[in-house]
């Protein structure tokens, strides 16, 4: 049985792995905004990841220093949350529809986060995702 924090880094391991994909096609389908994923695990670590465009803060501590909560899951497995932050200058100008795009796409960003991180190493490794 591992220890918590060894569960812990393999969690926000696999969250990563998650993210870049996922960051690919966000990327694409909305090239002018930054996106940002905080991660608080239940042992109060935070952990944050992000693109190119997402303004990142001088001490991980301080969160993201601007973006607007898209998405937010609270108590899950692995993590305490997981919270999709979007930084777009254009946002007074975005149409309903991308918007409701952007919260889609991080939806989905979250419940594979979730679904990978609370799926025993043992599986993940079974199927052959894991390694």
């Amino acid at each position: 049985m591992m220890n918590s924090a060894a569960a812990e880094q393999e969690a926000i391991g696999l969250a990563r792995e998650s993210f870049l994909g996922e960051l690919k096609t966000l990327n694409r389908n909305h090239p002018n905004t930054g996106f940002g994923v905080s991660l608080r695990t239940h042992s109060g670590r935070q952990y944050l990841l992000a693109n190119a465009r997402m303004p990142l803060p001088e001490t991980k501590s301080e969160g993201f220093p601007t973006g607007r909560r898209v998405a937010c899951l609270e108590n899950s497995e692995r993590f305490r949350s997981i919270e999709v932050l979007a930084d777009c200058h254009a946002y007074e100008s975005m149409s309903p529809g991308a918007e409701a795009a952007i919260l889609g796409n991080a939806l989905n960003l979250i419940a594979r986060i979730d679904s990978l991180t609370s799926t025993p190493a043992e599986q993940l490794a079974a199927t052959g995702t894991g390694g």
